[in-house]
């Protein structure tokens, strides 16, 4: 059970890694298409940040209880579900409430949607955190030792 821990925090890390690519993909995208346009490259990003970040984040967690990973390393498998709930009910909405629309934007709403990429790249890091885990894990190292905390001789 603890391999495909490992496979679905490799996973998580993948998706989560694309993510970062269909952003980017998708801001790109020329002539820029109208806001709401169901062929807009962007709505890959939406799609893989709504919905595959939060799925795949969510069977990362359940497996990681089923491999006995423990309480802490659960809790950061599902953290990525988590943080993209705060993207959807959080960020946007205050976004929305500081003035930004599908046609303008405002000042105030561009500061509160830089907090859209800082938490991607949250995502991100627990996402690495996790495949460490979940790699030490399947090596029978102690969690302690995979932290990355050296000491000095």
């Amino acid at each position: 059970m603890r391999k495909a821990f490992f496979g679905f925090a490799v996973l998580q890390l993948v998706v989560v890694l694309a993510q970062f690519y269909l952003a980017t993909f998708g801001a790109f995208e020329a002539p820029h298409p109208a806001p709401g346009d169901p062929d807009a490259a962007i709505n890959h990003h939406v799609t893989n940040g709504s919905l595959v970040i939060p799925l795949v984040s969510l069977l990362t967690a359940i497996t990681a209880l089923a491999a006995r990973a423990g309480g802490k390393v659960a809790g950061l498998s599902i953290l990525p579900f988590v943080l993209a709930a705060v993207q959807l009910f959080v960020i946007f909405p205050l976004a929305e409430l500081a003035g930004t629309t599908d046609t303008a934007t405002t000042t105030a709403g561009l500061v509160v949607m830089g907090f859209h990429a800082l938490d991607g790249v949250a995502i991100l890091a627990v996402a690495v955190v996790v495949v460490r885990r979940a790699r030490a894990l399947v090596k029978g190292v102690p969690v302690a030792a995979s932290a990355g905390a050296h000491v000095a001789a």
